[in-house]
């Protein structure tokens, strides 16, 4: 994978950076992908972004520029091996080999190969559960441990003869053999015959079934020491056994249930004639997996404390393994919707612009970061066959992937629509039919939507429902741009009002969605938009990447620790003068 090595600083040695996006941002900025420590390179600096086969370094209007092999960047240049890359005085080389690594003092990737994944996962047995089974092995006495049981007479099939040791490494063997869950279980029921004279056994889990929200008991294996294998459809225990095996997590002995009180109203024991039962759960650290179920009808073979504590033993290995398993299915699952939000987020972030447009005349810059993976903000810049310039911006309700979902639906209806002759106002109100028809009730879109003509420096817009943008002008005076009508998305008559301004020299607007304002410090207080308008009056003769820098800095310095709150999307727009800095 293509890479970026960040040469060593006195306080760092050599770091790698995989360019696994299809946009990596660098600068000074913690909202970046790779944050540099250097006093020299600007908040948001520069990016490298694939496109094709190849990745591209762009400069984003950094203050003190970039450089590739020593040559200042004036416009987006592909990366070849070995390219040396200088912002500030931070140098990375740009790699296309797989076996780059830091030269030593600083970060180290660690790779994990699953080459040798298996289909069915390998039990891993933990320090806490291997004391809890020498617990359990050392409350047997020497005795017992070296005691070969004997057939009981009248019983339908002889016990296995087998110390208590090889029981428990049989039930190992079977648990960490390469095989599914269930057929574990299978191999785990043929041990319990071995250490217990038990005549029927049977394993049952929690499971979700269908749509519940509770989990259920299921029988995923049964067996009967005389006819082998039975159908799970065939189980009939009594509710009183699981309930306090299931719900308290005790173990359930009775060496007569036909005579045990407890079991005197439950005619499922007494039609199946059942004499001796024990039950006990899979529990791993207080945690109830199911629970192992085993029952005699013979009169002289009748369970035993020790036949409890072996079979509890039993059931708390299985447990291990069936614990093991919710975990990695648990994990395959995340990596599942990980890399899903990982694609989702690399198909939003190619709906953004690549790169602000060439405006005569004017200084243009827009950025967005999602409050997570993806996001529900959108902005746009599209040259409309009539020499003016579309410049969109606009909010979701919500955040995640449904605010991204209705965001590409959004991005997709202004690219449409922008294309036609209609006028501003038709345009807005097609996007919002558009939306109210294929959107839910409780969705809708606060949107910025303008046109500029640079050749009269006129803009037309309609503010539906979206944050007043910000236009400062060069003397410092501000202008809301309120004019327009609902968020899109509301109602399927919406009626949208144009307003126009025109943009003298040095004047600049700035568009934002709420997580700008509405951004939270750590004590709950908002940003606001007296703050904003004050950073732009402070620094409107800065460039627009100059501005967008220091409303990016006052908002992560007010922020701290606090975590973000909503999606940060802003465009500037500023009419060029002399005196830009």
């Amino acid at each position: 994978m293509p890479r970026l090595i960040v040469k060593a600083t006195p306080s760092h040695g050599d770091s790698v950076v995989d360019l696994s996006r299809v946009r990596t941002t660098v600068g000074r900025s913690a909202r970046n992908d790779l944050c540099v420590e250097d006093p020299f390179t600007s908040r948001l600096h520069a990016e490298v972004r694939r496109q094709g086969d190849g990745f591209w370094l762009s400069d984003l209007g950094s203050a003190n520029g970039t450089y590739l092999n020593g040559n200042r960047l004036m416009a987006p240049a592909q990366l070849h091996d070995g390219d040396r890359v200088r912002i500030g005085e931070t140098e990375m080389d740009y790699s296309e080999r797989a076996d780059t690594a830091p030269t030593g003092g600083g970060r180290t990737s660690i790779l994990v190969s699953d080459s040798g994944y298996r289909s069915h996962p390998v039990a891993t047995i933990t320090r806490e559960s291997q004391n809890s089974a020498s617990q359990l092995l050392s409350s047997l006495d020497s005795a017992q441990l070296t005691q070969l049981r004997t057939p009981t007479p009248g019983a339908m099939a002889p016990v296995i003869q087998d110390d208590t040791l090889a029981i428990i490494s049989r039930v190992s063997v079977a648990l960490l053999s390469p095989v599914s869950i269930r057929e574990a279980i299978d191999h785990v029921l043929d041990c319990v015959f071995s250490a217990v004279p038990a005549d029927r056994a049977y394993a049952m889990l929690l499971e979700r079934v269908d749509d519940n929200p509770e989990p259920q008991l299921v029988c995923v294996s049964v067996k009967t020491r005389s006819a082998g294998p039975a159908s799970p459809s065939q189980v009939e225990i009594s509710r009183s056994i699981s309930e306090q095996v299931l719900k308290q997590g005790t173990s359930v002995l009775t060496s007569d249930a036909q005579q045990d009180p407890r079991f005197q109203e439950h005619k499922s024991i007494a039609l199946a004639g059942i004499r001796s039962v024990m039950a006990v759960p899979f529990a791993v650290e207080g945690r109830v997996l199911g629970m192992l179920y085993v029952d005699s009808p013979f009169y002289t073979n009748r369970f035993t404390e020790r036949d409890l504590k072996l079979l509890t033993l039993i059931a708390g290995v299985a447990a291990i393994r069936i614990e093991n398993v919710h975990l990695l299915e648990s994990q395959i699952e995340q990596k599942r919707l990980a890399d899903e939000l990982a694609l989702a987020s690399e198909i939003q972030l190619r709906l953004h612009p690549a790169g602000p447009p060439a405006i005569d005349s004017y200084d243009v810059v827009g950025v967005s970061f999602p409050c997570f993976e993806v996001g529900g903000d959108y902005y746009d810049f599209i040259s409309k066959r009539d020499g003016k310039f579309v410049i969109a911006l606009g909010d979701v309700s919500g955040k995640g992937i449904a605010a991204a979902l209705l965001m590409s639906s959004v991005h997709a209806a202004v690219r449409a629509h922008s294309t036609t002759r209609l006028s501003p106002a038709e345009i807005v109100r097609e996007i919002n039919l558009y939306t109210y028809d294929n959107t839910p009730s409780n969705r809708y879109v606060t949107l910025f939507y303008s046109e500029l003509d640079a050749r009269t420096h006129e803009l037309t817009y309609i503010n539906a429902g979206h944050n007043s943008p910000i236009l400062v002008r060069s003397g410092g005076e501000v202008t809301r741009l309120d004019i327009g009508g609902f968020p899109v998305g509301i109602t399927s008559d919406g009626d949208y009002r144009e307003g126009w301004v025109n943009l003298g020299p040095g004047d600049v607007l700035l568009i934002y969605s709420d997580g700008a304002s509405e951004s939270l410090d750590e004590r709950g207080e908002e940003f606001g938009e007296a703050l904003l308008i004050d950073i732009v009056q402070k620094n409107r003769t800065r460039t627009a990447a100059g501005i967008r820098d220091r409303v990016e800095e006052a908002l992560t310095r007010f922020v701290g620790k606090a975590k973000p709150v909503d999606d940060l999307t802003l465009v500037i727009v500023k009419r060029k003068s002399e005196n830009m800095i």
